[in-house]
């Protein structure tokens, strides 16, 4: 498939692409690195939706370095035209020599197109480092294009015999403040949460996201 080193980049572009978890919603979280002569000369994140994209995060901190770099990037670039333009006219402009994407884009308004482009642009595109690693940080996002329908996480509180709550409705908490953090992280991952009309009678519940390991805008799920 690559070098070995090949192998490096693609794992840092998969922690960039972490940065997006909480953020990129409805779009995917995407990481990308650009390498010249074994050294990162770029790197970027899908940036809150309608900001920039990965590709284009890296190109722009890359400048000329961009020039006859290896773009590695955890998923195919798009070549449609949305809030932003395509990513592969980004790099058929930053005349980048190669492009090594994890996985293929199984959004149709993409699904191939974005390495046909680069193809025919003369940039060699090779797929499937590390993709079952890009797949697992969008699952939700594969789910929807592939099956049509959302992933569903669920989520339930209970004590080891079963119970919820105390029978005199007294009880607050029966998960440790762990727990409660974790499941906020989930939340700030999905895009909608849902609960029973009793726990919204008796509790009033926000339901928003409040991780504690981002500084950054959260996109609440609805």
């Amino acid at each position: 498939m690559d070098a070995p080193d090949g192998l490096q980049y693609m794992h840092r572009a998969l922690e960039l692409a972490r940065n997006g978890l909480y953020t990129t919603d409805p779009n995917p979280r995407v990481g990308c690195v650009l390498v010249a002569e074994d050294h990162i000369v770029g790197e970027g994140w899908t940036a809150p939706a309608g900001g920039p994209h990965a590709e284009r995060m890296a190109i722009d901190r890359a400048g000329a370095a961009a020039r006859g770099a290896t773009v590695y990037v955890t998923l195919e670039p798009c070549n449609h035209t949305g809030r932003t333009g395509p990513c592969t006219d980004a790099l058929i402009a930053a005349d980048v020599a190669r492009v090594v994407c994890a996985a293929r884009d199984p959004n149709t308004a993409v699904a191939g197109g974005g390495i046909e482009a680069l193809g025919q642009a003369g940039i060699p595109v090779e797929v499937g480092m590390l993709e079952d690693e890009a797949r697992a940080i969008n699952s939700g996002y594969w789910m929807r294009m592939e099956r049509g329908r959302p992933l569903v996480r669920s989520k339930l509180a209970v004590s080891l015999d079963g119970r919820t709550a105390l029978a005199n409705g007294e009880s607050q908490w029966i998960t440790s403040p762990e727990a409660r953090a974790d499941v906020h992280r989930w939340r700030a991952r999905s895009s909608a949460v849902m609960t029973g009309v009793g726990t919204i009678l008796a509790d009033d519940p926000s339901l928003d996201a409040r991780p504690e390991d981002t500084d950054l805008d959260v996109v609440q799920p609805s």
